[in-house]
């Protein structure tokens, strides 16, 4: 364990003090709080766990890499992210954290009507259990089915967006009911990351709604979300992914994972459930890998790929020509056949995937320059309850968890809730057209003492703050 490994993890932990202080309390319901955890997880506690020789053994992602490259790398890295925090409090996301005002959270159950919201989802469900839907979005490109490319954007954001109206609609005393489904509705689907990102979501959501579930019903929903994902793990340590891809449906999916949390040991010739853990968050080889190559004398590819790789979250609808530029906008896969890397699934993180683009300096600026936009688009974000904040927020979350796949996955993880949220704004728009034509304006009674939304009634009138 050398000087500058310990300084990589020094560095993360202050960065997670950092946003605990500043932000107080309330710190675990801004989206950029997780992207800090997520960053001392794949870049600290990994690299952490691979010191372990047992552990390191098993890790394919190192084969190659010098240990020496891999401690630096995780300096460099755990150094960016510092940046990318101190600059995100520089921001001060805390002024925005104000109370939810009564008439937008009414307002939002009107208008985020999860009926409509099911109705949307549904399909998705129901293609991605017969392996027509999320399961294959894995493997998304050219030629994929519209039903794949649906699913992909939007099968878990809609997911979490009706558990959420139906509880803003019908008060948090179903908040276990409804979290347990949706964990089951997820699980089914064969990935653990949306189970524990939905369930983050609904929570936070409900939080800004002035809906925060009680410490007792949190505590619950943790234990379920675990459970869901030692279902999930247990089932693919014994036989891998394929049910997923396939047509089985969602009885056959329930019934394999309540097998599956039974059978968490590994299959004969594999490693234990920890070591593929270990192996599962390595977020810093990537990086150890650029870093070796550029020491032996490989030049860093031009930074102007770096602005170039954003557009990755235009949609191939919008631009048809986005397939033959895939080089250009898949900068992972530029790195590796430039700088001689193996061929494998790497897991970059936020700053690693831009190691071969940027130098240290640079590096570091561009994640304060992140940063700091983070911080100001959540003080945008808490301002207001909002139905569009609302559904930007679960967007948020949902990016912010998928750390491993960078600055352009994390985008693409937020554009389908950007789309959700313009249909809403424009739904809303209509309502207020229409409320304003007929010269009433739809209202809620006030609510009970279980937080349950009466039935709307009518009155006459200008139209309200709602």
């Amino acid at each position: 364990m050398s000087v500058t490994l310990l300084t990589a993890w020094f560095l993360e932990a202050l960065a997670v003090i950092l946003v605990r202080h500043r932000l107080g309390r309330r710190w675990l319901r801004h989206p950029v709080t997780l992207v800090v955890l997520a960053s001392a997880v794949y870049q600290g506690l990994s690299s952490a766990l691979l010191t372990i020789p047992s552990f390191a053994a098993w890790n394919v992602f190192g084969i190659g890499i010098q240990p020496g490259f891999a401690d630096d790398a995780a300096l460099l890295t755990s150094a960016a992210m510092l940046a990318f925090t101190i600059a995100y409090l520089a921001a001060a996301p805390e002024r925005a954290a104000a109370a939810a005002d009564p008439e937008a959270v009414r307002a939002a159950a009107r208008v985020l009507d999860w009926r409509w919201l099911a109705a949307g989802c549904a399909p998705l469900v129901v293609l991605t259990y017969a392996g027509r839907g999320y399961n294959d979005a894995q493997a998304i490109g050219p030629g994929s089915p519209l039903s794949a490319d649906l699913a992909s954007g939007f099968f878990v954001v809609l997911v979490t967006l009706t558990a959420f109206s139906f509880l803003l609609r019908h008060g948090t005393r179903w908040f276990l009911i409804v979290l347990a489904a949706q964990s089951a509705v997820l699980a089914a689907a064969g990935e653990r990351a949306p189970v524990a990102a939905d369930a983050i979501a609904l929570i936070l959501m409900l939080a800004l709604a002035g809906r925060r579930p009680r410490r007792r019903q949190l505590s619950a929903a943790a234990a379920i979300a675990l459970i869901a994902v030692l279902a999930i793990t247990g089932l693919r340590a014994q036989q891998g992914r394929a049910l997923f891809y396939t047509d089985s449906g969602l009885a056959g999916r329930l019934s394999a994972l309540a097998s599956g949390i039974t059978s968490l040991d590994a299959a004969p010739g594999q490693p234990s459930v920890p070591v593929q853990f270990a192996e599962r968050i390595d977020g810093t080889d990537f990086a150890a890998g650029v870093l070796q190559s550029v020491s032996a004398g490989q030049p860093r590819l031009s930074a102007a790929y770096v602005p170039g790789s954003l557009l990755l979250v235009v949609p191939s609808a919008l631009w048809p020509a986005k397939l033959t530029h895939g080089d250009a906008l898949q900068l992972g896969t530029l790195e590796i056949d430039d700088f001689g890397l193996q061929h494998t699934n790497f897991l970059s993180g936020l700053p690693g995937l831009y190691v071969g683009f940027l130098s240290a300096p640079w590096l570091m600026a561009f994640l304060a320059f992140l940063g700091l936009l983070a911080g100001r688009a959540e003080r945008w974000l808490f301002r207001r309850c909002t139905p569009v904040r609302l559904v930007l927020l679960a967007g948020a979350v949902e990016s912010a968890l998928a750390y491993e796949q960078s600055l352009p996955g994390m985008l693409v993880q937020l554009r389908a809730a950007a789309a959700i949220a313009a249909v809403v704004k424009a739904a809303e728009l209509a309502g207020r057209r229409r409320a304003w034509a007929g010269g009433t304006v739809a209202s809620y009674a006030p609510l009970g003492a279980t937080g349950r939304l009466r039935q709307p009634t009518a009155r006459s009138g200008r139209f309200s703050s709602e």
